[in-house]
């Protein structure tokens, strides 16, 4: 499986027989959050789009083609060889939604399990812990002006759930988020962390040989700022 970063917090799952599973697409909102982004979203083709919570910059479902699919609840569903499921719980203290709705989704792809937290709190549950079960790679807001999570806050999310890899989101990618979205990049809390890989291309693939054998910070190219 091809996991691609397009930026923000959206990511395409893409099979090698073609079937993919996008999440968390963005746009620009109402008159209050116009300008958060350069560039629209595509109009992709996707098996299923599944998003974490409704707001502009995580649901922008309506720009997928008429007829996609859509998951924004509990539940599993399968897309060809991979299975998603949505978890419930409640966005950070600091996100401004604070106590609202937020569908945290495990994808399970020939052994190896992606962990996308949306904007949820950092002090998950044990039941809710539980239900997630293991996780392998961490798709985990972290932006240096600490707009969802404290770093400490990331460092507790990270913990408890003991992923291999850690991919940081919803930060500040040059060319594609502006100024008025009030984020920073992630480097500060990148650079408090070790081992740590930047990679140079948008996409990666992981299978359960390839994980590492200890805790790595990836960081991404956003597919979309090029």
């Amino acid at each position: 499986m091809s996991v691609r970063y397009l930026g923000h917090c959206a990511f395409l799952f893409e099979e090698a027989t073609g079937e993919s599973l996008l999440i968390d697409p963005f746009g620009n909102g109402s008159p209050e959050y116009d300008h958060w982004f350069l560039k629209p979203f595509p109009s992709l083709e996707v098996d299923l789009v599944a998003l974490t919570h409704d707001h502009f910059d995580h649901n922008a479902a309506p720009v997928l083609p008429e007829g996609t699919p859509k998951l924004n609840r509990e539940g599993t569903m399968q897309v060809g060889n991979t299975t998603i499921t949505g978890v419930n719980d409640v966005q950070s203290g600091s996100s401004g939604r604070s106590g609202t709705e937020n569908i945290i989704y495990v994808v399970e792809h020939e052994g190896v399990r992606y962990c996308h937290i949306g904007q949820n709190r950092h002090n998950i549950p044990d039941n809710v812990t539980e239900r997630l079960g293991r996780v392998d790679v961490l798709m985990v807001p972290v932006d240096d002006s600490c707009h969802l999570l404290t770093y400490d806050e990331v460092n507790h999310l990270v913990e408890s759930l003991s992923p291999m890899v850690v991919i940081p989101m919803h930060y500040r990618v040059e060319g594609l988020s502006t100024a008025d979205a009030e984020l920073e990049g992630p480097e500060g809390w990148v650079r408090t962390q070790s081992p740590r890989r930047t990679m140079r291309r948008s996409s990666f693939r992981i299978d359960r040989r390839g994980l590492p054998y200890e805790r790595e910070v990836w960081t991404i190219p956003a597919e979309l700022a090029g």
